[in-house]
């Protein structure tokens, strides 16, 4: 599944970047990673950003709908 299609409140892992090497440094310079886990911490409505926390850092960052469709994620288990 993608980080697009993760309800508010899921724990997901990053498993794959569907993208280039350009969308690979934009994650990395986010402090996204392949392996990290996410929390989606919001939604905004009419497509607008999906908020997400990187426990492990603490930060949180906004990413845009075609951002999140490029992120495999995986459901992590409580």
């Amino acid at each position: 599944m993608t980080l697009e299609q993760v309800p508010k409140g899921s724990r997901v892992k990053v498993v794959k970047r569907t993208s280039g090497q350009r969308f690979a440094a934009s994650m990395d310079g986010m402090g996204i990673h392949v392996g990290d886990e996410l929390v989606v911490v919001g939604s905004a409505p009419f497509s607008g950003p999906i908020l997400v926390e990187v426990p492990a850092s603490g930060i949180q960052v906004a990413l845009g709908r075609g951002m999140a469709k490029k992120l495999q994620v995986e459901p992590v288990s409580a």
